[in-house]
């Protein structure tokens, strides 16, 4: 329960997503998930949870969705 006057905007949970997941969630092949990362700057980066350059790239799922939610708006506008 939010206190009034509080002006504090609730966070969605964080959720972190991998490659096959962000695939999934927006219906791409791997290779088209890395073209887009190149050619769309609004595109979210991913992260690395360590130095290594092994280590597994991840996405925030909500920071996925609201990219998803403004490609959906340009395509309507059209």
């Amino acid at each position: 329960m939010k206190e009034a006057g509080n002006t504090t905007t609730e966070q969605p949970p964080l959720r972190f997503l991998k490659v096959r997941d962000v695939c999934d969630k927006i219906a791409v092949s791997r290779s088209r998930l890395y073209e887009l990362l190149i050619e769309d700057e609004d595109f979210p980066k991913p992260f690395k949870d360590s130095d290594s350059r092994q280590a597994p790239n991840y996405w925030v799922e909500h920071e996925i969705e609201e990219w998803m939610r403004r490609r959906m708006e340009r395509a309507r506008r059209r």
